[in-house]
């Protein structure tokens, strides 16, 4: 049999234009189908050679500072299973204490998207609320993820002044000084701007601290580390000479509230023995922080009263035999407000009960405003 006939037909049976016709189809079908399987048409996860970039905001939380002193800007991970990185663009870290910090990283992530469109690292979910872990080979540490965005390498800092509170120890209290840093690697992430020591009772100090924060924006708030710095919050100040944990008094200020101003009271001190009252004289001062808090102006001593009853049954008034009456006019170094005269931080009014330390003494009574 011909292999073509006279009419052109294959085998005597099959046009050969429609034969070659037919081929073309079927090799049309096999290379879209060969295409279609390229490009990942199927219901799977995108394939991973359309990585996508995103920005993610991840709290470390706290570290050992050894660990924390690691983190740095260019460290990367690289997924064992997909080829997804991690890249750290940077750091902000917060000492705690001299052996804790806390830590928070921005990092430019490349990832993919699941099968549900969440964005992964590898198959893992990659969204605010989840966890995920970071091990450079130099450390591991588990963060929470916080934000993740389309852009943005750097964290959003501001620097915040606040007003802090506590009450300590004198040796503590003396610890504290104006120019304290509070350091990571070469970075200054606190530092004090005015401190102010108040004696408020036996071995206590009251310490107010103007300091000024580097601070991390997230959303309408700030924190310090992982701390908001609002009303009541206790703030970490941990230099290289201490670790303190004060509160917040207000932010924005670092100084107290008020100017500076003196104000006069007098102090009452009854029946005291003679090298009782003998202590007492003028230009004897109160100081604390290496400022002078009060200073007696005068001292005025007289016989206490002793009510006798006599023979007849009449009580009679005379003078102690061993013991004075005593009046100490001091002047207070206060700070005027709109409510009124402070003093140690405190608002001064008659009767209040005040605490002084005259280092050979000290009392805490009752004051009497003298009108000026």
């Amino acid at each position: 049999m011909e292999l073509i006939d006279e009419n052109g037909n294959l085998f005597g049976t099959v046009n050969v234009v429609d034969a070659l016709a037919v081929c073309l189809v079927f090799a049309v079908l096999v290379a879209g189908v060969a295409a279609v399987g390229a490009l990942g048409g199927g219901d799977d996860a995108d394939d991973d050679s359309a990585n996508e970039i995103r920005y993610a905001t991840i709290d470390l939380g706290t570290q050992p500072s050894s660990t924390a002193d690691d983190v740095s800007v260019g460290d990367e991970m690289t997924h064992d299973d997909h080829p997804h990185t991690l890249t750290v663009t940077d750091v902000y870290a917060a000492p705690v204490s001299s052996g804790e910090t806390h830590v928070t990283v921005r990092a430019e992530v490349s990832g993919t998207h699941l099968e549900n469109g969440a964005y992964a690292f590898g198959d893992d979910e990659f969204a605010p609320g989840q966890n995920v872990s970071i091990n450079t080979g130099e450390y591991a540490a588990t963060g929470g993820i916080e934000a993740v965005e389309d852009e943005g390498t750097e964290l959003p800092r501001t620097e915040t002044e606040v007003l802090l509170e506590a009450t300590l120890s004198p040796s503590a209290a003396a610890d504290v000084r104006v120019g304290d840093e509070v350091m990571f690697g070469e970075d200054t992430v606190a530092t004090v701007e005015t401190v102010s020591v108040y004696p408020v009772g036996d071995e206590q100090h009251r310490v107010f601290v103007g300091a000024t924060l580097t601070t991390l924006e997230r959303g309408a708030d700030l924190r310090y580390g992982d701390v908001p710095v609002e009303s009541e919050s206790m703030i970490p100040i941990s230099t290289a000479d201490y670790d303190l944990a004060l509160g917040v008094l207000e932010t924005g200020v670092i100084e107290e509230a008020g100017e500076p101003a003196t104000t006069t009271v007098e102090i009452d001190l009854e029946k005291l023995s003679d090298r009782e009252a003998s202590l007492f004289e003028p230009g004897l001062t109160e100081t604390a922080g290496g400022e002078t808090w009060a200073t007696i102006q005068d001292v005025d001593r007289e016989p206490a009263s002793v009510v006798v009853e006599s023979e007849d049954g009449e009580l009679q008034k005379h003078d102690h035999p061993t013991r004075d009456d005593v009046t100490l006019t001091v002047e207070l170094q206060t700070r005027n407000t709109e409510l009124g005269p402070q003093f140690q931080g405190a608002s001064l009014n008659n009767g209040d009960t005040v605490y002084l330390d005259f280092g050979v003494t000290s009392i805490e009574e009752r004051i009497w405003l003298v009108e000026g």
